[in-house]
């Protein structure tokens, strides 16, 4: 099952309003906003859906005015309960409501047994005046997915092409958690409850700060928050995550007979690019002939920090390393897919540049960098690359409140991989310290793929509960590593 909608990237505006709204003043007995029957693609089910639109300047009430797009699968039983759960999408750049597809319907089918389940486009992404540019030429060479991360020339490209359509300074989460609320009240509801994962995790807690009165719960999975700073985190949280597979496949019998020394491998691997970038034959689909590419250190480590979100292709880091080892790059290639770069044209690679620009990279220090990078296979790089390109980013204002720890009696679940390389559990422990009704739980075989049935049994139950104290957990710590790979994926 293909679940888009809140996977990956993790990471106020002066503009907006920070005010919580008078309970008496905001009760709502008729909605305002219109749904209407839509549908989802090879889904039975029967959604609602509606566009609303906004002030893309909040603060002046005036200007351009830009669409958000909502869906509504309707609880399923005859009395639901009057708050639904709001689901928030990850990335930043990822759309909820546009990326709903039938597997995501499925995925929340127990929640949607007694609430109205609501994805809302954020601003800037979906559906919601998307803010989308490539960053690599639409050429059909093979070397654009292996090309600089993040280049400032296209950066600024991508700027100039989106300024005469947007304010880019006016899609930060604060203003964004603005319009979600607009939503919440259109559509007639008192309280909600929020879902959200990575990103969307930040998000959550950062609309349970601007409307503490509206939320009845959270369930926040990888939990991001403003101090990570992101991308800073990544080196020290993927070099962790990588150190955990070399030190289960030492464990495993049939990795160590295979890869008896898968150190060895990596740093025989990472010695390759101190003479420059590998060359390498790269198969092309389709049934072309293969291409020569050229790959970079920077483009390998981030290919193989994305391979550690999920556990099924982290299950083939020993084979690729090996195999990278005795100079075979192209099972690498095969195994990962291009980097932030090369992603789909759906990703909102605008919004994620305002969002990065504006709330963390200013954050970040030259000593952050050589410290948090130190003694990882990630480097200073990543983050490096980032600061060039936001230099070619406008930056939305971001008030001081943004950074202080969400302070809440409302109840939290938090759950946290431990073998998560973009979330890592120290956030989330940090953040507990003030959410004072909160649970953090680490799972030992989880990285940043918070789904399967046992976890959505979990946050199914908490949401019924509006408590973290007394779930049934159990079935976490039975969670276990996928087999490692041992041999190639015939060709097909």
């Amino acid at each position: 099952m293909k679940l888009r909608l809140v996977l990956h990237v993790v990471l106020f505006a002066a503009t907006s309003s920070c005010a919580t709204p008078a309970l008496d003043s905001d009760r709502l007995s008729v909605p305002t906003i219109q749904l209407a029957p839509c549908s989802v693609p090879n889904s039975p089910a029967e959604p609602r859906c509606a566009t609303h639109h906004v002030f893309e300047d909040r603060a002046a009430r005036a200007g351009r005015m830009i669409p958000l797009k909502i869906l509504v699968l309707p609880a399923l039983g005859a009395t639901p309960a009057p708050d639904p759960i709001f689901i928030f999408a990850g990335g930043p750049g990822g759309g909820a409501a546009s990326e709903v597809t039938a597997g995501v319907v499925d995925y929340f089918a127990r929640m949607r047994r007694t609430r109205d389940i609501v994805f809302v486009d954020q601003r800037g992404t979906g559906a919601s005046h998307r803010l989308v540019c490539r960053l690599v030429d639409r050429d059909a060479s093979a070397q654009r997915d292996f090309g600089d991360l993040l280049p400032p020339d296209k950066v600024r490209a991508c700027r100039q092409a989106l300024e005469p359509i947007a304010d880019l300074r006016l899609y930060t989460t604060p203003i964004a958690m603005d319009d979600l609320d607009e939503v919440r009240r259109g559509l007639g509801y008192a309280s909600i409850n929020l879902y959200g994962v990575s990103y969307g995790a930040l998000a959550a807690l950062q609309y349970l700060r601007q409307y503490p009165t509206r939320v009845r719960s959270l369930a926040l999975l990888g939990v991001g928050t403003p101090a990570q700073k992101l991308p800073l985190a990544f080196a020290a949280g993927a070099q962790a995550a990588l150190d955990h597979v070399v030190a289960d496949c030492a464990a495993d019998d049939a990795c160590q007979r295979a890869f008896p020394d898968l150190r060895r491998d990596l740093a025989a691997v990472f010695g390759r690019f101190d003479a420059g970038p590998v060359t390498f034959e790269h198969p092309v689909a389709g049934g072309r002939a293969a291409e020569r590419v050229s790959m970079p250190r920077a483009v390998f480590a981030e290919r193989l920090r994305l391979m550690l979100y999920d556990l099924r292709s982290a299950s083939r880091i020993p084979l690729v390393i090996h195999r990278a080892a005795q100079d075979d790059w192209a099972s690498f290639a095969r195994a990962t897919g291009p980097t932030l770069t090369g992603i789909s044209s759906s990703f909102a690679m605008g919004m994620y540049l305002t969002v990065t620009c504006s709330e963390s990279i200013p954050l970040i220090s030259e000593d952050d960098i050589v410290r948090e990078s130190r003694g990882t296979f990630v480097g200073e790089t990543r983050t490096r690359v980032h600061v060039r390109a936001c230099e070619e980013w406008p930056r939305g204002a971001i008030p001081r409140e943004f950074y202080a720890p969400v302070t809440s009696d409302v109840p939290v679940l938090m759950v946290s991989g431990e073998l998560d390389p973009a979330t890592p559990a120290s956030w989330a422990t940090l953040a507990a310290r003030s959410l004072r009704n909160g649970r953090q739980l680490l799972v030992r075989n989880m990285a940043h793929w918070y789904f399967g049935d046992c976890l959505r049994g979990v946050v199914a139950e908490f949401f019924d509960q509006a408590s973290a104290r007394e779930l049934d957990t159990g079935c976490l710590a039975s969670l276990r590593r996928p087999p490692f790979a041992t041999e190639p994926t015939p060709a097909r």
